[in-house]
């Protein structure tokens, strides 16, 4: 190996554990140090390092959860579960091999373009889930990547029976417990987030993947990492729209996606945009409002209230004026990551943003605008946890950047959330 590919590892090691999101935490959390590991799921031995397609790369080496523990020191107590699901796993593989072969057989076929999917198919299996420790760790696994569009089928976006009777049974068996998501999107985890006490998003971090769980679990290093996606059961998305059409899809949602829609309408996520928690908590205090120029500056005091050292993300959201035009209850206008905090320690962080990037698209007008009116100024560290902070007024409607339809004149009209009788209620402004 390279000189600069070792450096490439190191630092992608050292920061990989910012990209981690910790879910849910009662205090287990991390270990004092190596010791045994009950070790269960399909994401255990078979770690999910990357995308399919060009969402994956290759490596010279690759670390899995399971080697990564045993080079950190852990004993893994669940051997006999582990080759018990990698052989079950080698023999279904073999036969759906088989069964595509014989396929291609059948129809005398030359060429073949096979497409398999976002899905691992399921097997049967009958394993005892009875490892000798009190800490336990069930990795839950998924692909995604070019070439296939996410399922709502078990699986994929649901949980498969099998896995939420085997996260269950854990939790309850062990005194320590952590479900961890290697996944690179959302799953809906309703079935066993009112049980499952601690949850972390590891996400695919590549060749390092084992290696920087292993730093989070025993402390050597923290998650500090936060959601960049709304968390929810697939019914509580939004459904307007043609979803997974080919040609011409009617995006009727309008602005409402992703947290827009869950915050406007009041509806509540399992796990809202921007959160994610850590080993210690924060305060976050605002500050100051400015204009210089035509950027908004928002200043901001952060303080490590917990009893170990972490970084906070705070982030700014802005809520425009309802005026002509349909605007969400707020839009994310800026971030900042504190440096590492340690407990009682405070840092300002300064937030920012160009007024002409929160400019509004007018159709009428083809132009990109701001309207005038008042411009709510919200702090927090996700979506659904804000205050609001000050506010701006802009007496008139500005035309940012005249533009045109290049598409033409859409069939369809947007979806408001006056559509279904919803209101939106704005906090009062603060005084002074």
């Amino acid at each position: 190996m390279e000189r600069y590919e070792q450096e490439h590892r190191e630092a992608l090691r050292k920061l990989a554990p910012e990209c981690m999101v910790l879910l849910k935490s009662d205090g287990s959390f991390p270990l004092e140090g190596p010791q045994p590991v009950a070790l269960y799921g399909a994401g255990a031995r078979h770690t999910v390092k990357g995308g399919t397609g060009s969402g994956d790369v290759n490596t010279r080496s690759f670390r899995t959860v399971e080697e990564g523990l045993e080079k950190a020191g852990c004993t893994i107590t669940t051997k006999a579960w582990l080759d018990g699901y990698a052989a079950a796993r080698q023999k279904a593989k073999r036969a759906a091999d088989k069964a595509i072969l014989d396929q291609i057989a059948r129809e005398g076929l030359s060429e073949v373009l096979w497409g398999l999917g976002n899905t691992t198919p399921d097997f049967d299996y009958s394993l005892p889930m009875d490892g000798a420790g009190e800490c336990a760790v069930y990795v839950l696994s998924r692909i995604s990547g070019e070439g296939a569009d996410r399922s709502t089928a078990p699986g994929d976006f649901a949980l498969r029976p099998r896995e939420i009777r085997e996260i269950l049974t854990l939790n309850r068996r062990y005194r320590r417990f952590l479900l961890v998501l290697n996944t690179a999107g959302v799953v809906d985890l309703s079935p066993v987030t009112g049980e499952v006490r601690n949850i972390l998003l590891l996400g695919q971090l590549g060749s390092v993947t084992g290696d920087a769980f292993a730093d989070v679990l025993l402390g050597k290093a923290y998650p500090s990492g936060k959601l960049t996606a709304t968390w929810a059961p697939w019914e509580d998305y939004c459904q307007e729209g043609d979803f997974g059409r080919m040609d011409d899809t009617r995006y009727r949602e309008g602005v409402y996606v992703g947290y827009r829609y869950f915050d406007s309408v009041g509806k509540a996520p399992l796990f809202p945009f921007g959160y994610g928690s850590g080993y210690t908590a924060f305060s976050i205090q605002g500050q100051e409002v400015r204009l210089q120029g035509r950027q908004a500056v928002v200043t901001a005091a952060v303080k490590n209230t917990g009893s170990r050292p972490g970084k906070e993300v705070v982030q700014l959201y802005v809520g425009k004026p309802a005026g002509k035009l349909d605007q969400p209850y707020q839009e994310l206008a800026a971030f900042a990551k504190t440096p590492e905090l340690q407990p009682g320690q405070t840092a300002t962080l300064a937030l920012a943003f160009d007024l002409t990037q929160i400019a509004s698209y007018d159709s009428e007008t083809a132009a990109s605008v701001l309207e005038k009116g008042l411009y709510r100024l919200y702090l927090g560290n996700s979506s659904r946890d804000t205050a609001l902070v000050g506010a701006l007024r802009l007496d008139r409607t500005v035309t940012v950047r005249p533009l045109a339809h290049a598409g033409g004149k859409p069939d369809f009209v947007d979806w408001k959330p006056a559509d279904s009788g919803i209101t939106l209620q704005l906090p009062p402004l603060p005084q002074g």
